[in-house]
């Protein structure tokens, strides 16, 4: 008998595989970056379907396969509908999703990134935000996730970015540094070779 794993987990991306499978990049509290299949998932039957859409937040019920993981159950938590009708923040959440893709390499779990990440998410669903919050949100997430990586040095001007949990405020206070921090990224992701 399998054990089966029981996480949060938000859905990265998803490609078809198959008549009716898909195959998964999700992003999860316990255990990091995983790739998962669904059986079925596709067909109008499926139960999975609509808790395992892209962008979506769920509980999920996980088996450890031969190669991959294989998804079990699934529950959603929120589909973020107000992010979702917004196109500049589903943009951002789009590059942060392929950001975390191209550098969460291997499973392993990194809390702190995963609760800033669904943090950001829940200002985009629930605050009306301007187009330069939206935009100084993304360069705040991407900041400490790549933080939580080991990718950014010690700064003075970045502690306090880097210390304080993700509201509105703090949010747009980073448009006034947004070229220091900018470059310190842009430096950081170079520097990953990744």
């Amino acid at each position: 008998m399998h054990h089966i794993y029981h996480t949060k987990g938000f859905v990265l991306s998803s490609w078809n595989m198959g008549e009716a499978n898909k195959l998964f990049y999700i992003y999860t509290k316990d255990l990091g970056l995983i790739r998962a299949t669904a059986q079925g998932i596709r067909l109008n039957k499926s139960k999975l379907r609509f808790s395992l859409q892209n962008f979506s937040y769920s509980n999920i019920d996980l088996v450890r396969g031969k190669d991959m993981w294989r998804i079990t159950s699934a529950k959603n938590i929120s589909s973020f509908p107000f992010l979702r009708s917004d196109s500049d923040s589903l943009i951002l959440v789009a590059r942060v999703s392929k950001l975390l893709e191209r550098l969460c390499t291997g499973e392993e779990s990194n809390k702190k990134i995963f609760e800033n990440f669904i943090q950001a998410l829940h200002l985009l669903d629930n605050t009306s935000l301007t187009k330069e919050s939206k935009e100084a949100l993304e360069i705040h997430l991407v900041l400490n996730v790549l933080n939580s990586l080991g990718y950014i040095g010690h700064s003075d001007l970045l502690n306090k970015y880097l210390s304080s949990p993700f509201d509105v405020d703090l949010t747009e206070n980073v448009l006034k540094d947004r070229k220091s921090i900018v470059t310190h990224i842009n430096r950081a992701i170079s520097e990953s070779q990744l």
